[in-house]
């Protein structure tokens, strides 16, 4: 995907457009977390319950400083800003102008920052985070790469990203920010199925 491809992905995602995308894990659906209504199409393609939240993925820790609450200790801004081999979705109370359709019933929201080079090219056009889901429906396997995402969702996202890679064939880990405590094993977890 050429830069100007990308320029061009930015502004129609700045619009409202939902996406199939590789990440530093697996393949996601993402959108702008702001636009509610493409939030809502992601819920709607995945059959996902709306209160179960979805993750921001974000390529600087400023994009996402909006949603977090501002008590964060330096302590655990070092922690999140610390991008790991594995990746690391960390779980963080929520600030009180994070919008219900990114937390679900959780008093946080989910973040990892990464370096993945195309979610950091999109995030550092548009300067904000991507919504990131698993691009499956629920309970079922991810797709793989952009072929399987064009033969199962090419008619609902607007976009399936190709020519880069993901990290990884199984989801991140989760843990809290607050006490470090492990929630979600990277390898614990069913390869591809979130």
């Amino acid at each position: 995907m050429s830069p100007w491809q990308i320029h061009r992905l930015a502004k129609a995602v700045l619009q409202g457009a939902v996406l199939a995308y590789p990440t530093d894990t697996i393949w996601g659906f993402g959108c702008h977390p702001l636009i509610a209504s493409s939030v809502q199409r992601i819920f709607d393609i995945k059959n996902r319950p709306v209160n179960k939240g979805l993750i921001l993925l974000s390529s600087k820790i400023d994009y996402v400083e909006a949603y977090m609450s501002d008590q964060l200790s330096d302590e655990q801004i070092g922690r999140l800003q610390q991008i790991e081999k594995q990746p690391t979705t960390w779980l963080i109370k929520a600030s009180h102008n994070c919008p219900h359709w990114l937390r679900g019933q959780h008093p946080t929201i989910a973040v990892r920052l990464t370096r993945h080079p195309f979610v950091e090219a999109l995030c550092d056009i548009i300067e904000a985070p991507l919504v990131s889901t698993s691009a499956n429906r629920a309970g079922q396997s991810t797709v793989a790469n952009p072929i399987q995402a064009r033969k199962q969702f090419g008619n609902e996202v607007d976009f399936i990203v190709s020519g880069f890679s993901t990290g990884g064939k199984a989801a991140s880990a989760i843990k809290s920010l607050e006490n470090n405590r492990m929630i979600r094993s990277s390898n614990m977890s069913k390869p591809g199925v979130v």
